[in-house]
């Protein structure tokens, strides 16, 4: 708006003017030109300041916020390089990364701090797990679940190792070693919106529970009254476009979500050397039992390629989705990864 302004104005002043024009001379014209020039754009960004609602001190304490802690990042890993063996340090550099949303750097200090202490940290062993499975969402069924199982087995009532350790016995299958966990982290009276969801998710796995065992206990033949499992065949490929900017080695994440939130309810990861490739999401792929795809009537499909092997979204992946309705939709739901996460 600027630039047209001053197109508008200044090429009428700056042109020279016939003989029988009454106009100032020429001397007169480019001092109006140049006053036209700087008062203008002063014009614009006055009132852009004085009159925009934008919150400009507060933008500017965050952008001062996150240099300054770039710098005692930078400083605290120039430490760690001289002091290796402080456990303190690495515990610190571990929670500074995780709260930046670093994981795969807040795993690495973790990592040296469960080394140094050999495993007796209890900080480092859940900031590890949780860190591992904050980066790979079925790290859980893997080493993360191991270490929320050693944190467990020494503090049997710390409420992140119950919360991480109920999602993985409920990955596995355990419907009641998950929910007794639950019923132990509501038992130490968390926050009410909190209290809320863990005493819906107990009533679930009360109610799968108490259905397993009378299926077990009836005669051959008779069906659990449960919904059906559901699966859903998903073919994954790349727009030509994008083709030339993807490394052959990033993870690939194909996951479905209840598109009312929440975690996912089924994932699978594979890499992008193997596209284009289909796959079948199922209950089997749920991370958690209680959560299927079977218990949402519609599902949101995304596949993503993500740069720094993170299953949550970062900016430069790349990705497609599509929904899938179980009462409307039928066959193989398409998907064609066309975007990025700005």
């Amino acid at each position: 708006m600027v630039a047209a302004a001053l197109l508008w104005l200044v090429i009428p002043l700056w042109q020279r003017p016939s003989e029988e024009d009454q106009q100032p001379n020429k001397s007169e014209q480019r001092v109006s030109t140049i006053v036209v020039a700087v008062l203008v754009p002063l014009l614009a960004v006055a009132m852009y300041v004085l009159l925009s609602n934008w919150n400009w001190s507060a933008a500017e304490q965050q952008i001062a916020q996150s240099e300054q802690m770039e710098d005692l990042l930078e400083q605290l890993q120039e430490r760690m390089k001289e002091n290796p063996q402080d456990l303190n340090g690495w515990l610190l550099l571990g929670r500074s990364h995780a709260t930046m949303g670093r994981y795969q750097e807040a795993a690495g200090a973790y990592q040296h701090a469960y080394d140094l202490s050999k495993g007796e940290s209890l900080e480092a062993t859940i900031g590890l797990g949780e860190a591992l499975s904050l980066s790979d969402e079925t790290a859980l069924a893997g080493r993360a679940g191991e270490l929320f199982e050693e944190a467990l087995a020494k503090a049997p009532n710390h409420p992140k190792a119950l919360w991480y350790g109920s999602v993985a016995a409920l990955q596995a299958g355990d419907l009641k070693r998950g929910r007794d966990r639950l019923q132990a982290l509501l038992a130490q009276n968390p926050p009410a919106e909190l209290q809320t969801v863990l005493q819906r998710q107990i009533d679930a796995l009360n109610e799968q529970i108490g259905e397993g065992e009378q299926s077990a206990s009836s005669t051959s033949g008779t069906q659990s009254q449960a919904s059906p499992a559901r699966s859903i065949q998903v073919a994954v490929s790349i727009a030509p476009a994008l083709q030339q900017q993807i490394a052959k080695d990033l993870p690939l994440f194909v996951l479905a979500r209840d598109p009312a939130g929440g975690p996912p309810l089924a994932v699978q990861k594979h890499s992008a050397a193997s596209l284009p490739l289909t796959v079948t999401l199922s209950d089997k792929d749920a991370m958690m039992a209680s959560r299927t795809i079977s218990t949402v009537p519609r599902v949101q499909v995304v596949a993503r390629l993500s740069r720094n092997g993170n299953p949550q979204a970062q900016s430069g992946d790349f990705f497609g989705e599509a929904a899938f309705d179980f009462g409307k939709d039928t066959g193989t739901l398409n998907i064609i990864i066309d975007r990025t996460v700005p």
